[in-house]
């Protein structure tokens, strides 16, 4: 008889132990969870706490269904734990995870291990990730790696924002795709306007457009436009690749409209190319026109000839000099590659015209001044000329002078003496020290490139479920 009952009680135990498992539970009356199918239940005490076991169980609560090897269920506090290829579905987004703790009172989901969140087109890895499944924001506080159509983002940290399809990320963000690398500090982005914003030691690289983009601050939407502030640095090479551009500023404004690129340099503004060089407050260029205009205390240098004015254009043809503009007390100086004397050319407005990358032509209105110095047969200085004429224009062969034609004029012309080599118009101005350099090192990435390898072993529900839904089946 004793024997018979104890049976009967232990028989009875796991009779109400099924049924209460078969029943839904609930953490509060807003979090029901149904247990909708198990091949096993056990009950157990865990420290000291009732805790029902499950095994291959399928759980729902509300819109959410989850599946994995096995659950456990405290009974007394709101708290579900899952283990062993855990796939989540939601009408939003399908979740697959090593580890859950689930806290049903608040939607509150501690994902760990292989932790891989996709919805729409986004993928989303990480191995440490704290979900809400009523705000759908996503905590990654142990490495993310996001996926989509357009490319692939990773960072240390990042925080996802499913309902504003934005997200934050924070500690060597690194974005790339078949266009363009970026990498920064932190990021935060909005993808559906395509907006954002990279912090610190930013560095991009446009392969469309052969630049590289670096600065303390970057700003970009789906327009085109892309702001950099601070420590701004364009390097730009022409498509046939035989020219490099280098331009240095506070801020950067790049837009890209249909074909056309327009730069806006902004304050403490330097430009170096191989043909041209350059120092301004303010830049402008289009690349329709392929000019550069230099404004508010501008100076440009080509080969031994610096320009100075208020304003100041420059004429490119692909990768050489064609025209050079200044307009308003213009002052040019050239360098004599003989001598080392200054020659100078003053006016209101001066254009300098070249053929083949070299000065062919330099016309000075009104009111042009000229001092020339003039050399001997065996090349040594001897004298110089200096007049000033309503109009003045010079022509060159090789960069050499080799006819003025000037309207009437009232000059001199001077002997050699002692002193010459220093005589000054009124306005000069000569800066060699000033002038721009080609950059000794060159920019590059701090990281090594975005890999292609995703950071863990794909689990076997997340290869099942992609090989069910895509015509390209991946492995674990």
């Amino acid at each position: 008889m004793n024997r018979f009952l104890s049976s009967f009680k232990s028989a009875g135990f796991a009779l109400l132990l099924i049924v209460l498992f078969i029943k839904p539970f609930s953490g509060t009356a807003q979090s029901v969870v149904n247990i909708e199918s198990f091949s096993r239940a056990v009950g157990a005490t865990l420290d000291g706490e009732q805790v029902q076991k499950l095994y291959n169980a399928r759980l729902t609560t509300g819109n959410i269904e989850m599946v994995c090897d096995s659950a456990w269920r405290f009974i007394n506090r709101s708290e579900i734990r899952a283990f062993g290829n855990i796939q989540i579905e939601t009408p939003d987004e399908t979740i697959w995870s090593d580890t859950l703790y689930y806290y049903t009172n608040r939607d509150l989901s501690l994902l760990r291990g292989r932790v891989i969140i996709q919805q729409d087109s986004t993928t989303l890895f990480g191995k440490r990730v704290d979900y809400n499944f009523f705000t759908k924001v996503a905590y990654f506080d142990s490495g993310i790696r996001l996926e989509d159509q357009d490319g692939t983002l990773i960072a240390e940290r990042g925080t996802y924002f499913q309902n504003q399809d934005s997200a934050i990320f924070r500690g060597n963000v690194q974005l790339s795709d078949s266009a363009q690398y970026a990498e920064g500090d932190s990021l935060f982005i909005n993808r559906t306007s395509k907006y954002l914003q990279l912090y610190d030691n930013v560095f991009v690289v446009d392969s469309t457009n052969n630049g590289t983009l670096t600065g303390d601050y970057l700003e970009a939407d789906s327009t085109g436009r892309r702001f950099v502030n601070g420590n701004g640095y364009l390097r730009r090479v022409s498509a046939d690749t035989t020219d490099t551009t280098h331009i240095n500023a506070n801020q950067l404004l790049l837009l890209d409209q249909d074909s056309t690129s327009l730069i806006r340099g902004y304050k403490n503004v330097r430009v170096w190319s191989p043909k041209f060089s350059s120092v301004s407050d303010t830049l402008f260029y289009d690349s329709s026109t392929e000019i550069f205009e230099l404004i508010s205390n501008p100076i440009a240098w080509h080969d031994n000839i610096q320009l100075t004015g208020p304003y100041i254009a420059v004429q490119m043809d692909s990768s050489e000099v064609r025209e050079l503009k200044s307009f308003h007390k213009t002052i040019a100086v050239q360098e004599d590659s003989a001598t080392g004397r200054l020659h100078q050319i003053k006016g209101d407005t001066l254009i300098a015209d070249f053929t083949d990358g070299s000065i062919s032509r330099i016309k000075i209105y009104p009111k042009s001044q000229v001092l020339y110095h003039t050399q001997n047969e065996d090349g040594d200085p001897d004298g110089a000329v200096e007049y000033s004429s309503p109009q003045t224009i010079m022509y060159f062969s090789n960069g050499d002078l080799k006819r003025v034609v000037a309207g009437k004029n009232d000059g001199y012309f001077f002997e050699e003496f002692p002193g010459l080599a220093d005589r000054r118009l009124d306005g000069f101005a000569w800066n060699p020290e000033r002038r721009p350099t080609r950059p000794k090192t060159e920019v590059a990435p701090r990281f090594p490139p975005v890999p292609q390898e995703r950071p863990f072993a794909l689990p076997r529900r997340f290869v099942e479920y992609i090989n069910l839904n895509s015509q390209d089946p991946v492995g674990e």
